[in-house]
């Protein structure tokens, strides 16, 4: 009976044996899978961290340049409503020293008209004189005067005529640069809004995978010190897996044997 209770303990040894064999195997090749699974994550994550990063640099580059254009575009806004209101003041100026002149030649030419028909008037009517005297007559020089007068009202015309087109050609563009800056304004104004949306969703999905990038880093620290653990708890077995099963079978078959020629 003391052999066959020593032949059943080290069968059932070999059967635990094979059973840790086989356990100790399945969790080397598991523990192996895991890593490679948590190392590839690990890989993706710090791809997407660094493509994130990447990302938020452009978006924040994106809107400094924005907020740079609307400053430059107000700037600019800024000096031409400057500059339009210096030149609506020379074209008032101008507008009014031009009437102003004409008022004052169309004051000298209707002077002159009313003299010279006055003379003529008085010629007409005159008295032949007793003894016979020079006939005044007006001066042959005042038609050229009075046609000089008549050319400067016509040039001051002229000028206020060019001065009014010239400032409405001045104003449509300046309410025209009025409403491009404010359609680029508003949409530059648009895309920092967008860019700071994206941003935050950027800033929110890099502190994610940082957090899944730390957490994955604990699960492989966890996994490298479970492989640790299973190669002192299992390499002496599986190194001499075969020789100990070998040998215990030998030392069954010794033990039967003798049980043999005892009986």
């Amino acid at each position: 009976k003391a052999i066959d209770d020593m032949v059943a303990m080290l069968k059932e040894q070999q059967v635990a044996e094979v059973k840790k064999n086989d356990w100790c195997k399945a969790e080397f090749h598991e523990t192996e899978m895991s890593t490679a699974r948590a190392t590839d994550h690990t890989t993706d994550l710090e791809a997407k961290i660094g493509a994130l990063e990447q990302d938020i640099k452009t978006l924040e580059d994106g809107i400094t340049d924005a907020t740079a254009q609307i400053a430059q575009q107000q700037l600019d806004l800024q000096r031409a409503s400057e500059n339009r209101k210096a030149e609506n003041i020379d074209f008032q100026k101008t507008v009014a020293d031009q009437m102003t002149t004409v008022e004052v030649l169309k004051q000298a030419l209707d002077k002159l008209a009313k003299y010279y028909d006055l003379v003529q008037t008085q010629s007409k009517s005159a008295q032949t004189p007793p003894v016979p005297q020079m006939e005044y007559e007006p001066n042959k020089g005042a038609t050229g005067i009075m046609e000089i007068l008549e050319k400067l009202v016509g040039e001051a015309q002229t000028l206020m005529k060019d001065a009014r087109t010239s400032e409405s050609s001045a104003q449509a563009a300046y309410e025209q640069s009025v409403a491009d800056t404010n359609g680029s304004v508003q949409a530059l104004s648009q895309d920092i809004l967008t860019k700071k949306k994206a941003m935050s969703k950027a800033h929110k999905d890099l502190m994610q995978a940082r957090s899944d990038h730390g957490d994955t880093e604990k699960e492989l620290e966890g996994l490298s010190k479970y492989d640790g653990d299973l190669h002192q708890e299992c390499d002496y077995l599986l190194k001499n897996f075969d020789v100990r099963q070998t040998g215990r079978t030998q030392e069954i078959e010794a033990l039967q044997q003798a049980k043999q020629i005892l009986s």
